[in-house]
């Protein structure tokens, strides 16, 4: 009898241990302004017309179809409007060949908006939580096989800094005929992950343009690689169990560390703060409320709605990096606000983790901060040429290729977003690089009229 209840003590301490062993997504403590589904006013003031104008504007004259936009600070929202429509008064398949109005609750496809979002975010809570050197080489996470072809060097940093040496993109594009994924050799390619282990490969074995650390090339194949070293970190560290991927995903071998990324960015990133209507791969019954992208002659051969445009991540089969997330004005109000007032104490991120990672890095190379860029005028890349205007040079930013926007100003305290699909029907429209600066600037004198 002695001897059994030794072995129960034992099995339950075994038992106890396993289950502390689980992590739990850390929820973010500050509690976040709401938005109300209807338009909002900054209540001394009629000064927002003039942007409302502005915004009109660039409507009419054909920068985009519609838009959403926010402007808050720590008190509140304080501006926010939707403007305009899904398309130029053509209907779409999935919306019954309507044309909704754009509204708050509007979808976008994010694209490299998700670099920060998602990616740089998991990054930074690896980093913060002491189980990610961002000076380790990416052949700790992906093996020696990564360090072919001059790679082995890389670091996180890195890539977080665009400064890795690879090329802007793969080449060829991973959606391709000549890449040769299964799905191109249909004419309405589906969106899976038959392709999975053909791209682990193709990141595996990519070359260099410049020597590393030397030049800053905004690139999206870093992070295409910072999403598997994310997820080799879920897997290997008990943040993700293969039950909470995504039926499909997984198809063996190394290359499923997608998937582990995924999983760890709906519970970790996204989950933890609530936010609800962004992630990966949104349910086909959303599609109608996501704003359309460009008409695809090429490879999807459709107005493609509801799934993400970028070729390259959906051959992935929807999850990469560098593209892929869905969302809406509400939800990354929520993520831009908890990262400006970040606690001292926050498990989610810090307020030193948040101004590590949003702090220009290297004056004499780039404007970018780890995985942000930033709004200084100083530098030969000016920040995306100035997208974020006129609001402070310390301002961490991302732009999205669909249109998206994201400005963060830690000497006001304001948060800026400007969502758009300007991408429809062509996204050979670049009229809104004459809308975005602009815009900020105008929202700048407007905000510090009203609080001056």
């Amino acid at each position: 009898m002695k001897y059994l209840n030794v072995l129960l003590i034992f099995i339950i301490v075994i038992v106890i241990g396993c289950v502390s062993s689980l992590k739990s997504p850390t929820k973010s403590k500050i509690d976040v302004p709401k938005l109300n589904n209807q338009e909002v006013r900054y209540p001394s003031s009629d000064s927002w017309s003039e942007v409302d104008a502005f915004l009109d504007e660039a409507i009419q004259n054909g920068t985009f179809p519609g838009c959403v936009a926010l402007v808050g600070n720590e008190k509140g929202i304080i501006y926010a409007s939707a403007k305009g429509g899904f398309t130029y008064g053509v209907g779409t398949p999935t919306n019954d060949f309507k044309v909704p109005a754009m509204e708050l609750s509007t979808l976008f496809d994010m694209a490299s908006c998700s670099k920060v979002t998602a990616c740089t975010t998991a990054v930074a809570q690896f980093y913060q939580r002491g189980e990610l050197n961002l000076d380790s080489p990416i052949t700790n996470f992906l093996g020696t096989e990564f360090g072919v072809n001059g790679k082995s060097g890389i670091t996180v940093r890195n890539c977080l800094l665009h400064n890795s040496g690879f090329y802007p993109d793969p080449n060829p594009f991973w959606n391709t005929p000549e890449f040769n994924c299964p799905a191109t050799e249909n004419y309405y390619p589906p969106m899976e992950f038959t392709c999975q282990n053909q791209i682990y490969q193709s990141i595996l074995n990519q070359s260099l343009m410049n020597s590393i650390g030397s030049t800053y090339v905004y690139s999206d194949l870093n992070f295409m690689t910072l999403m598997y070293v994310v997820g080799n970190l879920a897997k290997d560290l008990d943040y993700v169990t293969e039950d909470q991927l995504i039926p499909g995903c997984d198809n063996g071998g190394p290359e499923n560390a997608q998937c582990y990324y995924e999983a760890y960015v709906r519970n970790y990133v996204f989950g933890a703060l609530g936010l609800d209507s962004t992630n990966y791969l949104p349910p086909q019954y959303l599609a109608p409320q996501c704003a359309p992208t460009e008409n695809d002659t090429v490879y999807m051969h459709t107005t493609i709605q509801g799934v993400v445009s970028d070729g390259n991540a959906y051959a992935l089969g929807g999850i990469s990096g560098h593209a892929g997330v869905f969302s809406n004005v509400e939800d990354m109000w929520s993520f831009m606000y908890t990262l400006m007032f970040a606690e001292s104490n926050s498990q989610y991120l810090n307020s030193t983790t948040v101004q590590y990672f949003t702090t220009e890095y290297n004056h004499t190379q780039s404007s970018r901060a780890l995985g942000w860029n930033t709004n200084d005028p100083t530098v030969f890349d000016e920040g995306w040429g100035l997208a974020c205007g006129t609001l402070s040079p310390k301002t961490w930013m991302h732009l999205g290729y669909t249109g998206t926007m994201l400005c963060g100003d830690p000497d006001r305290n304001l948060v800026v977003i400007l969502l758009t699909n300007r991408v429809y029907p062509d996204s050979t429209n670049i009229k809104i690089e004459n809308v975005r600066k602009p815009f900020s600037t105008l929202v700048q004198q407007v905000y510090d009229s009203i609080i001056n």
